[in-house]
């Protein structure tokens, strides 16, 4: 007699491999063998798995094209099975997978690609922010506001690329003109923005310093840090103009001033780099 978590780790054994000898002794017949049941399970498995994929990463299979595409969709569920019922979590790691794949090739940007579609994805679904009102700031104390720390905008997203992966991306659009799919790889770095607005998702290039002064304060650390950190590493970072860039863009949902010697709090995962 097999346990029922044993009956369900034999199906789904069974369902990932595609091989349903394991499953031999556990199906009734009853007109159709084990094999047979096991198969219909495994091509809705697969399929779903694989549309699920090509919805998240258009480009990325426009890129290497259908067959390439699903060999590899295929190969990522055998090494990284959803163990979500959300399918729209399915392609979280699919990057991962093409870095390990494609690194050092001429394929490598890949990587890249997929991570600024699973950027915009994220961003999509994130939850909602509040509305950043810039007027706040005024009512800060002179006194305290190299400890103000700023909270990113829930759906904020922050990529760092060697390659043009924006241009990439908008190239390889559904409704991209016919031919504008060249893009030079020389023509990177990319520092990119993906946030949600309240019509559309929206993707952006920053400027260096702008960039990295928005990484640091996403990471949770008070603008004087984050400042401190800046001009000993960049002779012209500007902190008035940098600050005042990302205010206007509405990176932030709040503020909030810490308590001296308090520690960062992270509010956003990890920025995407190669």
């Amino acid at each position: 007699m097999h346990s029922l978590r044993e009956t369900q780790r034999a199906f789904g054994i069974a369902v990932l491999s595609g091989n349903a000898a394991c499953m031999a002794a556990l199906v009734r017949e009853d007109g159709l063998s084990a094999a047979e049941r096991v198969r219909i399970y495994v091509n809705n498995s697969r399929i779903g798995f694989e549309q699920a994929l090509a919805a998240t990463y258009p480009v990325i299979q426009r890129l290497g094209g259908a067959e390439w595409f699903t060999q590899q969709a295929r190969a990522y569920q055998l090494r990284f099975p959803s163990r979500c019922g959300d399918l729209q979590y399915v392609g979280k790691r699919f990057p991962e997978l093409l870095q390990a794949e494609l690194s050092g090739s001429a394929y490598a940007y890949f990587a890249d690609v997929a991570r600024l579609e699973w950027a915009y994805q994220e961003s999509l679904v994130a939850a909602d922010g509040a509305d950043f009102d810039p007027s706040h700031l005024g009512a800060v104390h002179e006194t305290d506001f190299a400890r103000i720390a700023f909270i990113p905008h829930p759906s904020l997203r922050l990529l760092a690329s060697d390659f043009p992966v924006l241009a990439i991306w908008q190239a390889n659009q559904a409704t991209a003109a016919p031919g504008s799919a060249a893009v030079a790889l020389g023509d990177g770095p990319d520092r990119l923005v993906v946030i949600r607005r309240a019509t559309h998702v929206e993707l952006r290039r920053l400027a260096d310093a702008d960039f990295a002064l928005l990484g640091l304060l996403c990471l949770g650390i008070s603008l004087g840090e984050a400042a401190d950190t800046l001009a000993a590493t960049r002779e012209d970072f500007d902190l008035p103009a940098s600050l005042r860039q990302l205010v206007a863009l509405s990176y932030f949902s709040t503020t909030e001033v810490r308590a001296a010697g308090t520690a960062a709090a992270r509010h956003q995962p990890p920025r995407s780099t190669p």
